[in-house]
């Protein structure tokens, strides 16, 4: 019997099928070797080819999904909610990250400094979610 898939399902399904078209969208307009991470100042540090630099990241996504959904099948949170809302989240932000390091590749100047501000900020907003759905949910 197949399992129906819940709206996070579709959600995050869709998220990651953006993240891929995204980097098909603007392959030709790609170097053929495209930075994937940077320093804190913003300096590349690492290249990879153009093939996997597209792939790469809609991938990663799909990984984590695929340890998310295990993780919240083996220990459910008590607001069923929760694994719905981080899943999306998570899926949104890589699929924003991909979308930067696209950005970058392609010449447009990516403010680093509001990238990490933004990172920090999302972590302390989503874990902040969890608790404080847990924590009114006891």
């Amino acid at each position: 019997m197949a399992r129906r898939q819940s709206r996070a399902d579709i959600v995050s399904g869709a998220i990651i099928a953006l993240t891929a078209m995204a980097g098909v969208a603007v392959w030709s307009r790609l170097p053929a070797e495209v930075a994937i991470h940077f320093s804190a100042s913003g300096t590349p540090d690492n290249y990879v080819s153009k093939p996997v630099g597209v792939v790469l990241m809609p991938a990663l996504m799909l990984g984590t999904l695929i340890v998310l959904k295990g993780a919240f099948r083996y220990d459910p949170p008590d607001v069923p909610q929760v694994a719905a809302t981080v899943t999306v989240a998570t899926m949104a932000f890589m699929g924003a990250i991909h979308g930067l390091v696209l950005a970058w590749n392609l010449g447009y100047q990516v403010p680093f400094d509001l990238v990490l501000v933004g990172s920090l900020v999302w972590a302390v907003l989503i874990v902040g979610y969890a608790v404080k759905m847990e924590y009114e949910h006891e």
